[in-house]
C-alpha cells in the first residue's frame, strides 16, 4: 500500500511539476529587474552564399530580413568586439550553426592566426562566449560572426546584437 502512495505521489508531482513549468514562457527575459545593457549592431556583411537580401541584417531589428537559403552562409562586422554575449534576431529555420572569428595564437614574429570556432547558443536565439574559454580582460576580441544555414528551410535574419557592459553608455 504505501509503495502505491509512493508511486501515485511521484507521478503526481511529476506531471504536476511539468505542467507548472510547461507554463512558463519559453523565451523570458535574462535581465528582469535589472538595468538593460547597451547594446550593438552588425554594421557590414562581409561575405555572403545563397543569401538574398543581406544588407537588411544590419542595423536595428526592423522586420526587413537576410534571406539565407538552406547550406548558405552570412559573415557579419560588427560595430564593437563582443563583450559575453549577444541575440541573433531571426525566424524560420532553427538549425544554423554560429561562429566567431577568434584570434587563436600569436607567432614568434607576433603575427596572429585566427579562425572559426562555434559560439554556444541558448534558447531564444541568445549566444554565450564561455568565460574560461574565450575571455580575455573583459572582451572576446570577436568583432566578426558567421551564420550557417544548416536546416532545411531559409533562415531569415533581421538583426545580430551585442551586449556592451553597462558603462558603455554613448
Amino acid at each position: 500500500m504505501k509503495i502505491r502512495k509512493l508511486i501515485f505521489s511521484g507521478v503526481f508531482l511529476g506531471l504536476f511539476g511539468g505542467i507548472v513549468i510547461g507554463a512558463r514562457p519559453f523565451c523570458y527575459p535574462h535581465n528582469q529587474g535589472k538595468k538593460e545593457r547597451p547594446k550593438f549592431y552588425a554594421i557590414q556583411v562581409i561575405s555572403e552564399k545563397n543569401v538574398q537580401n543581406a544588407k537588411d541584417s544590419l542595423g536595428v531589428p526592423d522586420g526587413h530580413y537576410a534571406e539565407i537559403s538552406s547550406g548558405g552562409q552570412l559573415v557579419l562586422l560588427m560595430e564593437k568586439n563582443f563583450i559575453d554575449s549577444g541575440t541573433v534576431v531571426c525566424k524560420g529555420e532553427t538549425d544554423y550553426g554560429l561562429e566567431g572569428w577568434f584570434r587563436i595564437q600569436e607567432t614568434k614574429d607576433e603575427r596572429q592566426n585566427y579562425g572559426w570556432i562555434l559560439i554556444q547558443r541558448e534558447f531564444c536565439n541568445r549566444f554565450l562566449f564561455f568565460p574560461e574559454s574565450y575571455i580575455w580582460f573583459g572582451n572576446t576580441g570577436v568583432n566578426v560572426i558567421r551564420i550557417s544555414n544548416v536546416g532545411t528551410k531559409s533562415l531569415f535574419v533581421d538583426a545580430v546584437i551585442g551586449y556592451a557592459m553597462e558603462a558603455e553608455i554613448r
